[in-house]
């Protein structure tokens, strides 16, 4: 009879014995076999559907990222066709007499393009006053007929002051856009010196 623990007891009866221990060892690995892989083929299955649902989803995501591209372009296409600017070209004047009304000193035009009925439109304009006689002048810009505040220049009289204007157009339909700078002073004076300029630009609209 083998007594654990006894060295004795741990060497096989025969020669036999180790090579039936290694066919038992064999045939008990290939009995849990099966029944292992069995257990695992719910999980392995669960994996491969997941795998093919995520993949499936990568195809959708991409066709849908496709489409978002395209979209982007053509609303930037669109944009593109809707909007369009315009800059004028500086508008100068000088040797002019500025008298106690407001009088237009100078202007400058922008064109209106094909197609586009609206329109937001600058004008920024600056007075150089070299005469001492006035008292005071006041500087305003113009867009299309319509007028800003008109900035006073009241430190002295010789000097220079600027003023902007915007207006939103619509019903526009070819033509120009005219901006102006406006002056009039305290008491009516001419110089040869006297300047203004006047600018701007527009961002047209179909």
């Amino acid at each position: 009879m083998a007594a654990p623990g006894v060295l004795s007891s741990l060497i096989p009866a025969d020669e036999s014995d180790i090579p039936r221990q290694i066919r038992d060892l064999e045939r008990a690995v290939r009995e849990l076999g099966p029944s292992i892989a069995q257990s695992f083929a719910p999980v392995i299955a669960t994996l491969q559907a997941q795998t093919a649902a995520l993949a499936a989803q990568d195809l959708v995501i991409g066709a849908q990222q496709a489409a978002l591209t395209a979209a982007v372009a053509n609303i930037a296409t669109l944009v593109g066709q809707q909007t369009t600017g315009a800059s004028a070209a500086p508008g100068t004047g000088s040797g002019f007499n500025v008298g106690t009304t407001q009088g237009t000193k100078a202007s400058t035009t922008i064109a209106v393009p094909a197609g586009y009925s609206q329109a937001l439109v600058v004008a920024i304009g600056s007075l150089t006053m070299a005469d001492t006689a006035p008292n005071r002048f006041d500087t305003r810009c113009g867009i299309a007929g319509g007028y800003g505040a008109a900035l006073p220049n009241l430190a002295n009289t010789v000097g220079s002051t600027s003023a902007a204007h915007s207006r939103n157009l619509t019903g526009l339909s070819g033509g120009t856009i005219t901006l102006e700078v406006q002056a009039l002073a305290g008491v009516s004076a001419t110089n040869g010196a006297n300047t203004a300029i006047v600018t701007g630009f527009a961002i047209f609209f179909r």
